[in-house]
């Protein structure tokens, strides 16, 4: 029989959970916006991380990051990067976009 959980560790839980967690209903939209708007700089094959401050990391590279989520996907997309053309996203888009870039996560 299992243990029921302390609230302490069930907040932890939850709070981890949805930090990291991928909506499966937001990946097919969010693929379809990501090869419309951004596979020609983001989803080249074997692109990894950016090298030196010019350089662009493939989306696979930046779901890797060391603590990186969704909310810090769409936290630096709603921050419209200046390296970056303004696609006047939704904040629906910035979710689905961002979705689609953690689901690309290894686990």
């Amino acid at each position: 029989m299992h243990k029921p959980l302390s609230s302490s560790a069930a907040i932890a839980l939850f709070v981890l959970m949805s930090s990291t967690a991928v909506d499966a209903q937001g990946i097919e939209p969010g693929r379809i916006l990501a090869e419309r708007l951004c596979a020609r700089c983001h989803m080249n094959q074997d692109q990894g991380e950016k090298q030196g401050p010019m350089g662009v990391p493939g989306f696979r590279a930046v779901a890797n990051r060391p603590g990186q989520s969704v909310e810090g996907v769409v936290g630096w997309l709603r921050s419209i990067p200046k390296m970056m053309p303004n696609h006047h996203l939704t904040q629906d888009e910035m979710q689905a976009l961002a979705q689609f870039i953690m689901s690309l996560r290894n686990h």
